[in-house]
């Protein structure tokens, strides 16, 4: 083997492995799975089983006026419950809660 395809072939090797320990590998992640929701009293719940991420519970609140706002609760890790409340006990929570993924 020539001198020149010896070399060619160390400074290839050299520069993938260089290039291997400075590009990060990507994450395997899987979206969180086995997501659900449910209210009691004015106050909506929302938790994931399985997969990476995080998950917030979102409800939508009436007032007694006729007055509406929506509410999200924090984003927390698969396997806890976010929670967010209406506003007062003249409030009711319209329809079903529901939830957002990330991660």
């Amino acid at each position: 083997m020539r001198a020149s395809t010896v070399l060619t072939r160390i400074a290839t090797v050299a520069l993938l492995s260089a290039a291997a320990a400075v590009l990060p590998a990507a994450a395997a992640q899987a979206a969180p799975t086995g997501c659900s929701t449910y209210a009691n009293l004015g106050t909506g719940y929302a938790s994931c089983t399985g997969g990476t991420g995080e998950v917030r519970v979102v409800i939508h609140c009436v007032s007694v006026w006729g007055d509406e706002t929506v509410r999200s609760g924090p984003f927390v890790p698969v396997g806890q419950t976010s929670s967010v409340s209406c506003p007062s006990s003249t409030w009711s929570l319209q329809p079903d809660p529901w939830y957002v993924t990330r991660g």
